[in-house]
This record gives structure tokens, C-alpha cells and sequence, in this order.
């Protein structure tokens, strides 16, 4: 019938298609994984509302910035960068060495904090990696969130440090932001 070195008419196929119903719970894993990976990207990626560059145009203090202030939200992580003064931020008298007191001025006149975030109805809760003050990471701010065209309004609704305290101060201050990407 056949020798040694031949294989059986139609052994090819029967391999081809025993190898097809090994790979098939693999295959098909791969295609759940990827619609999953797709499905989170338009819930929460650049299908989101808040996703994009946000530039401050009212300050929490309801004035006009007068100082450069960004929120950039991607999938999952922000990053905000802004002034609390209605004033242009001090300056060193000698540049890049300022004194104690410059110091403590320049850190007092600035918010800066990026880690991640979520949302729900129309808040926004955001969970710092790196703040300027350290008793932030592990905390939270939760803001109640807005959105008018490319009008962004971000309203506190509560701060949080790692170990449960809130700032003694803490109001709700809106802030106006424009898209700028």
C-alpha cells in the first residue's frame, strides 16, 4: 500500500484540521481580548468627553486666568497644572535661586498632581501618583464635571488625603476650561 516514508492519502488535511481545533480556543480568545481592548478604548479612550487638553480660563477663584493652567485626560490618567492666584505667580529676584520666602510663595501660588481617574454620571474622581504636596498621593478629588461644546466646568465637590483628611479650606470653587486639543 504505502512504505515507510509515505503517509496515508488525506493524512495532510486530517493534521491541517486537527491543528485548526487546537488553535481555535486560543483564536478565539484572542478575538474576546481584542474586542474588549476596543470596547474600552471607546468607553473611556478618545471616545470619551473629558479626553483631550483642556486649557483653564477661569480660575477657582471665578476670575479670569491671568496664569497658564492645563488638564490633560487621556484613557485612563490626568495630569493638572494650574495657578491659584488671580495675580502673575512671584518671581525670583535672582533667577532659578529664589529665597525661602520666593519658595514658599511660588509653592503656594500653584496645584500640580497626575495620576489616574474615573467617572461617573457627571463627576470626576481623580486619584494622584505624584502631587505637589505629598499627603495627596493616595488621596483623591472628586469634581463634578461639565461639558458645554468645548467649555469644560469643574466644580470640588471633595478632597481627600491618603489618610482621610480634608483641607481645612476647601470650598467649591469652579473652574472654566477651554479644548484645546
Amino acid at each position: 500500500m504505502f512504505n515507510d516514508c509515505s503517509e496515508p492519502k488525506g493524512w495532510k488535511r486530517l493534521k491541517a484540521t486537527r491543528r485548526a481545533w487546537v488553535l481555535l480556543p486560543f483564536a478565539t480568545a484572542l478575538a474576546v481580548v481584542t474586542n474588549m481592548a476596543s470596547f474600552g478604548r471607546a468607553q473611556g479612550g478618545a471616545g470619551h468627553p473629558l479626553a483631550g487638553v483642556w486649557s483653564v480660563t477661569k480660575g477657582p477663584d471665578g476670575g479670569d486666568a491671568s496664569q497658564p493652567g492645563l488638564f490633560i485626560f487621556t484613557d485612563r490618567h490626568y495630569s493638572a497644572v494650574y495657578s491659584v492666584e488671580d495675580e502673575r505667580r512671584p518671581h525670583s529676584k535672582t533667577p532659578f535661586s529664589p529665597s525661602r520666602d520666593e519658595k514658599a510663595a511660588q509653592y503656594d501660588s500653584i496645584i500640580v498632581n497626575t495620576g489616574t481617574y474615573e467617572t461617573s454620571d457627571a463627576s470626576v474622581t481623580m486619584r494622584p501618583m505624584i502631587a505637589k504636596s505629598p499627603e495627596f498621593v493616595g488621596g483623591n478629588t472628586t469634581m463634578g464635571y461639565k461639558i458645554d461644546g468645548d467649555v469644560l466646568t469643574l466644580t470640588t465637590m471633595s478632597i481627600v488625603s491618603a489618610d482621610g483628611a480634608s483641607p481645612p479650606d476647601v470650598a467649591a470653587t469652579t473652574m472654566t476650561l477651554r479644548r484645546i486639543e
